[in-house]
């Protein structure tokens, strides 16, 4: 009997999820470039530093966001597979950054969380990959 996942391509599961990351950094691209207020009550953009950090961070977030959206119209696993990597080492990068500017705060624990729901689903993907030479 062939194997389930050989003709599956990425798992529903991760790509409900991948969608939600989608969804999530749209929006967090457009927080981050044109309105960090939302996100960030004391953001201020009177600097240039400040306004590049924050811009940077936005083009970041929707260069994952295309990695992603290419990825999961693709309905490549592998491609999914490297792009989330990255994601999950780019949230624990975040995370250590966090806890050094501001220690344990509600943010660092959604990053955590983010980044093992990632870890999740890299680890679905890779039984996929696995599964298909």
């Amino acid at each position: 009997m062939e194997n389930q996942h050989s003709t599956l391509g990425i798992p529903k599961p991760v790509q409900i999820f991948t969608w939600i990351l989608i969804a999530a950094g749209s929006f967090f691209f457009y927080v981050y470039t044109f309105n960090p207020s939302l996100s960030f009550p004391n953001a201020s953009l009177d600097t240039y530093a400040a306004k590049m950090g924050f811009a940077s961070t936005g083009v970041r977030i929707l260069g994952s966001v295309l990695a992603l959206l290419i990825s999961v119209l693709a309905n490549n696993p592998r491609w999914l597979f490297i792009t989330l990597i990255s994601r999950v080492f780019i949230e624990l990068g975040d995370v250590v950054v966090g806890l050094l500017l501001d220690g344990v705060t509600a943010n660092t624990g959604a990053l955590l969380v983010l980044a093992a729901v990632e870890i999740w689903a890299v680890l679905k993907l890779w039984q996929v990959i696995k599964d298909r030479p």
